[in-house]
């Protein structure tokens, strides 16, 4: 662990003891270990009838969408039960811009019951490049791993995967861009063996990274992925 990592954790710690709880959305008064008030919670919006495979609203009968059932992606499921926008992006971008790492906690108190009933062998975050970690001293998919983890009582695998290239951020780009901007920027390393592992990360937006991260774990061995997100984003960014 890092020594930023330790700093960060400590003053979260110290900032849960010696502050009231407040809302993480409205700032009203409530219990430390809600983080966020049931009005907020409620207002949060849930993808509606998500496919199984890509997270989209599905509006045709069954678990998967008619584009996803022509093309099938290289995962075989996504949780991303959140829509990426209101008060949960903005919860997300404070957890991912400005070391607010307590909310990868905050958001997983009340989504929890999305993953379990989903065992998976291992949990693996998406990494970032050694420059981009070094950068923002934190992976924010590792805060929403390591959560998932405490919560589910499923490892953490943080070793396997790497990122070999430093690519430019995905948001803005489009999706041809996406693409070749992520092309052979990871590689896997099968360290044991697994029936099925979840890839974490904060949001999901055209899948890219994820089918990029799926390619080096199914030429690893791999053959059942699952993706878990907090959210999923409807537009491209």
């Amino acid at each position: 662990m890092s020594g930023r990592r330790i700093y960060f954790n400590i003053r979260n710690k110290l900032n849960q003891i010696l502050n009231p709880g407040l809302c993480l959305t409205c700032g009203i008064s409530i219990t430390s270990s809600e983080f966020i008030c049931s009005h907020c919670v409620d207002s949060l919006e849930l993808v509606s009838a998500p496919c199984s495979l890509c997270g989209l609203p599905n509006k045709a009968e069954g678990p998967v969408c008619p584009a996803c059932l022509q093309h099938p992606p290289r995962w075989q499921k996504m949780i991303a039960p959140l829509v990426y926008t209101g008060s949960t992006r903005h919860i997300i971008q404070d957890l991912k811009f400005n070391e607010q790492l307590h909310h990868a906690n905050a958001m997983l108190t009340h989504i929890q019951h999305y993953f379990k009933n989903h065992h998976v062998d291992a949990l693996i975050p998406v990494p970032l490049h050694q420059s981009r970690l070094l950068e923002r001293g934190y992976n924010q998919a590792e805060e929403i791993a390591s959560n998932l983890s405490r919560l589910l009582n499923i490892p953490v695998n943080r070793s396997s995967l790497k990122r070999i290239k430093a690519t430019e951020a995905q948001s803005g780009l489009s999706l041809n861009k996406r693409q070749k901007n992520i092309l052979k920027a990871f590689e896997f390393t099968l360290q044991q063996p697994y029936n099925s592992v979840a890839i974490i990360d904060d949001i999901i937006t055209t899948g890219s990274t994820m089918t990029e991260i799926c390619k080096v774990m199914n030429k690893a061995g791999i053959k059942h992925i699952q993706v878990w997100s907090l959210a999923r984003a409807l537009k491209h960014d």
